[in-house]
């Protein structure tokens, strides 16, 4: 049991925990890119489907950070950030107009907005998490 309290807690530890690095970057992968490929695949008989794209294309990274800060044991905040700019980045040069496609914004916004979002919500997952175990 965890006996550190959210007001002691420091936010981001050095060195980060590349472990978590590469299961963020996976948890991205199989669960922001694969439910977009498949929605995309199925959109050409389901026309809803381009709008629930456009909403998981940003909220997705957002919920998987949380997923990540979560599940994690210790603080993990910059490692779901980092595992975000990888992704992101790989996005990017990997699917030419991925992102922008998907919501037609530029991709630097985009990326500015996928970094806020996973730290705020990997903030809010480790918050959580911390809350949760103060309580057992």
């Amino acid at each position: 049991m965890n006996t550190m309290n959210a007001s002691k807690l420091q936010w981001i530890t050095f060195p980060p925990n590349w472990t978590w690095v590469a299961v963020g970057y996976c948890y991205f992968i199989l669960g922001h890119l694969l439910p977009i490929a498949i929605m995309q695949w199925l959109s050409g008989y389901f026309l809803f489907l381009k709008v629930v794209i456009a909403g998981w294309a940003f909220g997705g990274l957002a919920v998987i950070a949380f997923i990540i800060g979560f599940r994690s044991r210790g603080v993990t905040v910059l490692e779901a950030v980092i595992s975000s700019i990888l992704y992101t980045l790989t996005m990017s040069v990997a699917v030419a107009g991925f992102w922008t496609k998907a919501m037609d914004i530029s991709g630097q916004l985009w990326f500015i907005l996928a970094i806020v979002a996973s730290a705020i919500s990997s903030v809010i997952g480790e918050i959580i998490q911390h809350s949760i175990e103060k309580q057992q």
